[in-house]
């Protein structure tokens, strides 16, 4: 199938020269631009910019001088131009390229004559003129599809790490920290900060990846850990508590301890004087708390009790054990 054969009619003097690459290209893709015309007053500074347009696009300017001062002649000879061309037969598109409403009357008359009128202007550009092509391109509407954003380069941005890796790292550095300041800490405890971050730096970490864009921010964030003392711009730090201690096995016990003797205070099951009580009882209540000793590594309450043979005496009666706090 033949190209359909374009015929391009610029109005230079209501188009700025900056859309005319946009020009072409958008009609060299609908077929051929077998007739190129501009026209304008080319002794007119303000249309020099188009020079260059000319000679790359192959344009044939129409020079038109103002017949009478305020007067543009320029819309005239382009309306004898394009109905010449109607009555020639040869074009399939015709193509105006203006913002000027003056060529609405054209545009309706080469419909009448079986032509496809394509309208190119900006925002500018008059409402009877666009409703009058068959199709109207607004050129401030950037035919190019939009280049993507390039990515953010963030440098100082953490990556995401899993939560118990993030949990190894912090522990790590707060390691550090305590160490050095109390290998190198002075009588108060103080030390220079950037010298530990040196050491954090040598088992390769970075508080960075945790969020923080610098050392002393990360310190800053844990005021019952560190302080911090500035002399100048160099910054100084010390630990306030050490590392907390593992809870010891009787702390976890004490709970339950405490749990005993107060079941052994609120029962007394057998009445042969001695205050015996009823072990399952001890279950029971534990339950209400949630404590668990099983947790501890106890299958039953009769071998945890029996355990602590300095504490709690133990009596059977049948199939019931009871047992009493020492």
């Amino acid at each position: 199938m033949a190209a359909k054969k374009i015929a391009l009619f610029i109005d230079a003097d209501n188009i700025s020269a900056k859309f005319g690459k946009q020009i072409i290209d958008t009609l060299e893709s609908r077929g051929e631009i077998f007739i190129r015309r501009i026209y304008g007053n080319w002794e007119k500074i303000s249309l020099h910019g188009w020079n260059e347009c000319i000679l790359n696009f192959s344009l044939r300017a129409v020079q038109q001088p103002d017949f009478a001062a305020g007067k543009n002649a320029t819309d005239m000879s382009l309306t004898i131009d394009a109905m010449d061309v109607l009555y020639g037969g040869h074009a399939n598109i015709f193509a105006l390229v203006s913002n000027d409403s003056d060529f609405t009357p054209l545009v309706i008359r080469l419909r009448e004559g079986g032509m496809n009128v394509i309208g190119m202007g900006n925002d500018n550009a008059s409402i009877s003129f666009r409703n009058a092509c068959n199709e109207f391109i607004n050129l401030d509407k950037s035919i190019e599809p939009p280049k993507p954003a390039p990515p953010l380069i963030t440098p100082s941005t953490p990556k995401v790490i899993a939560s118990s890796e993030r949990n190894k790292k912090l522990q790590q550095i707060h390691n550090i920290l305590r160490e050095a300041a109390k290998v190198h800490g002075d009588a108060k405890g103080f030390f220079l900060l950037n010298m530990a971050g040196m050491e954090i730096k040598k088992i390769k970490l970075d508080v960075k990846v945790l969020g923080y864009d610098s050392l002393q921010n990360f310190v800053a964030d844990f005021p019952k850990l560190y302080e911090v003392k500035k002399s100048g711009n160099v910054v100084y730090y010390r630990c306030l508590t050490s590392e907390p201690k593992p809870k010891s096995p009787d702390a976890k016990l004490q709970p339950i301890h405490e749990v005993l003797r107060e079941v052994a205070k609120a029962h007394k099951d057998l009445n042969d004087g001695d205050g015996f009580t009823d072990l399952t009882r001890v279950g029971q209540k534990a339950r209400e708390k949630k404590l668990s000793i099983r947790a501890l590594g106890y299958s039953s309450w009769s071998k945890f009790v029996s355990n602590f043979p300095k504490l709690y005496k133990t009596k059977k009666v049948g199939s019931i054990l009871y047992y009493r706090c020492c």
